[in-house]
């Protein structure tokens, strides 16, 4: 019998994606009944336990829709980017206009890229000030949210990571680097941060939202800024690697931004705790790297 804690029907959105997958996981392992929509290969598991649509929108009464979907571009800037955000518009309102016709609470994937180049601590309550089409693209889908009157919960995420993470981003390839025995260079002085979220930690906050579905703006965090510097050499640390950490002798376009986000709320509202730290989840990822980079070397 399907435990309603979070309702009989969660429609989660871009399921073979690095945060879906994730979340159609994580709400399986609480009972929750769920639709999966989605592209790419055969499903993985936890794919094969749900009803699976590819591309078309599913037709049917959701309590939950859980966007996850989202065309990322491969640069954030030009012309790939505003059709990136084109087509994230499309999918946006698809999910918006499902929403308001089947009362479901909306749970949509936002970015913290709408801060822009704000530094210092950034909460819920921080105003948003986006640069780039993607982030401009993402907060106007917010607004028109707000503007529907739809009951819903914005997690504006920060920097997610895990295994099934394709994207070339900073902590994957300085993971490759280590696990092939080549330096990992930083620009600048090393010293700009980031704050790593793994992404099965993502998928338990999306749950605890989703069960009493509070609404507001949450920015999902590990609570833990890190340097980019000081990344490498946990990364290199943690992989049992020899390769060296150095300056790459080319500046930081964001050199000396130092960001924290606050999670006082998901915290405090709703029990929130960061359960992998940052260590733990490089070492379960790299195995799992070292894995896919030697299967690639014996082709």
């Amino acid at each position: 019998m399907t435990d309603r804690r979070l309702g009989p029907r969660v429609l989660v959105t871009g399921a073979s994606g690095l945060v879906g997958h994730a979340v159609v996981a994580r709400l399986l392992g609480e009972g929750a009944g769920v639709t999966a929509l989605g592209r790419g290969p055969d499903p993985a598991s936890p794919l094969r336990a749900v009803d699976l649509v590819r591309d078309q929108w599913p037709e049917g009464d959701w309590d939950v829709i859980v966007h996850c979907a989202a065309r990322l571009p491969l640069r954030f800037d030009g012309a790939e980017a505003e059709a990136a955000a084109a087509a994230n518009r499309i999918m946006d309102d698809r999910a918006i206009d499902a929403a308001a016709a089947t009362g479901a609470y909306l749970i949509f994937l936002s970015t913290a890229s709408v801060y822009g180049g704000t530094a210092g601590e950034i909460d819920d309550e921080t105003p948003p000030a986006p640069v780039l089409g993607y982030a401009r693209e993402k907060l106007a889908t917010e607004e028109a949210i707000a503007a529907r009157g739809i009951s819903a919960g914005i997690f504006r995420l920060v920097a997610p990571y895990g295994p099934r993470q394709t994207r070339n981003t900073v902590l994957r390839r300085f993971l490759d680097l280590a696990l092939t025995g080549q330096p990992l260079r930083y620009f600048g002085s090393g010293g700009r941060t980031q704050d790593f979220l793994h992404v099965d930690d993502v998928a338990a906050a999306i749950a605890l939202t989703a069960r009493p579905r509070p609404g507001g703006r949450f920015p999902p965090a590990s609570r833990e800024a890190t340097a980019m510097r000081d990344l490498a050499r946990l990364v290199v640390e943690v992989t049992g690697s020899r390769s060296s950490v150095e300056r790459a002798g080319l500046p930081d376009p964001e050199e000396g931004r130092t960001v924290t986000y606050r999670i006082d709320r998901l915290c405090r509202e709703l029990g929130f705790r960061p359960a992998i730290s940052l260590a733990s989840g490089i070492a379960a990822w790299s195995a799992v790297r070292r894995d896919e980079l030697e299967r690639g070397a014996a082709r």
